[in-house]
């Protein structure tokens, strides 16, 4: 183990391309500037990392902090995965409703590809099902997403232990529907119970306040890659980005595909379409790529970083280049290739021994990094139009 003396590296600016953010920025100043009417929304698309939510909630205090507290957007109804837990959301379900995200099967993707949102679902065809969320974040108007489809059932919900109305999902096609309930503002328990008349799937609850401010989704699935959103149906996908439309959206995935051996040309290509596919849904959104923390792997001389992770983060940077989206290397951010060894070795670890995870320490570090680079990017576009100075 390190001694406490050893000299970890510093964070680094890394956000490149912000003039890509420009859109977003205007959206922030009229925010900033008490002109809007509209929260700001950010969706952050990512795998295990985003689903954490534990760098995302710093990057959502700071901003919220500057610019107001929206609310806290898409979050999941019971618990789609074991382990799911986001910051200020704990769910629940009874054995009647399972978790769905579609599944591979001999090589190939199996399911229908509308999953929500966040490309994941909880479902149920049984009586007495109940799945539940408690809500730390305070919100006013609660708006549930669900799949309306041929034989679809029916389901209660409950706010607070007080039912708030029924909703069938019975339809003649499958399509994407959202029932919005208004309930006092302040943090909530949000129930749905189900009749048992048909096959139910319920994407999740999207947490809005009365005051315009900032909103940041994170949208993170374990073991997910830029590539899992190809096996989303894409008017789906367009339906549920469309309801909210982001003014960004974040993509931060890496970290999988670095264990892959997806050549640089094949996933470039399938960057490429995932970028293509949210850009035909909101045009009018901006786009960041945020690249992978460190990864690390044995070798005789000791840990180092992954080859592939690097390559990986070279593509990444000249997608977001073409596409004209800005970028964000949380591995520069960190301090370089082999920062993460030095991280696990720390007397209070920054990193986890598996050389691939970072501690919650580690973690709100890099989203404060962020955060610290997107608001100095943000008082640039400020001063360089010509608005006030608020900072």
């Amino acid at each position: 183990m390190l001694s406490a003396q050893v000299e970890v590296p510093a964070f680094h600016p890394a956000l490149e391309n912000p003039e890509a953010l420009r859109r977003f920025f205007e959206s922030l100043a009229r925010l900033e500037d008490g002109d809007a009417q509209d929260d700001v929304l950010i969706a952050q698309f990512g795998d295990s990392h985003t689903a954490a939510d534990i760098g995302t909630s710093a990057v959502r205090r700071a901003l919220q902090t500057r610019f107001g507290d929206g609310g806290r957007g898409f979050v999941a109804l019971g618990r789609p995965w074991s382990n799911y837990v986001q910051e200020g959301v704990r769910g629940g379900m009874t054995r009647e409703f399972v978790g769905e995200r579609g599944k591979f099967s001999l090589g190939q993707f199996v399911g229908d590809g509308r999953y929500g949102l966040a490309g994941f679902a909880i479902q149920t065809t049984r009586k007495r099902g109940r799945a539940w969320s408690d809500l730390s974040s305070p919100s006013s108007r609660i708006d549930v997403a669900y799949l309306e489809q041929p034989g679809g059932g029916s389901f209660d919900v409950f706010v607070d232990g007080t039912k708030k109305g029924h909703i069938s999902t019975r339809a003649g096609t499958a399509r994407s529907a959202f029932h919005a309930f208004d309930v006092g503002e302040g943090p909530h328990h949000v129930e749905a119970r189900v009749k048992g008349d048909g096959a139910v799937r319920i994407f999740g609850l999207d947490l809005d306040r009365s005051k315009a401010g900032v909103v940041f989704e994170t949208l993170g699935i374990n073991g997910a890659r830029a590539t899992t959103m190809l096996q989303w149906q894409e008017p789906h996908m367009a339906e549920q980005l469309r309801h909210h439309p982001p003014d960004l959206v974040m993509l931060a995935y890496g970290t999988n595909e670095a264990g892959d051996d997806t050549p640089a040309s094949v996933y470039e290509r399938q960057l490429h379409d995932a970028l293509s596919r949210i850009a035909r849904a909101v045009p009018s959104a901006a786009c960041l790529i945020l690249g992978p923390p460190d990864r690390e792997i044995e070798t005789p001389q000791g840990w180092v970083t992954s080859p592939k992770l690097i390559e990986i983060t070279e593509t990444q940077r000249a997608v977001a280049k073409a596409s004209g989206c800005a970028f964000f290397s949380q591995l520069d951010a960190m301090g370089g290739p082999g920062t993460l060894a030095i991280w696990v070795g720390e007397p209070q670890p920054r990193a986890r021994r598996d050389y691939v995870h970072l501690t919650r320490e580690g973690y709100t570090q890099l989203g404060q990094a962020f955060a610290t680079d997107m608001l100095r990017a943000y008082s640039t576009f400020r001063g360089d139009s010509g608005l006030v100075s608020t900072r």
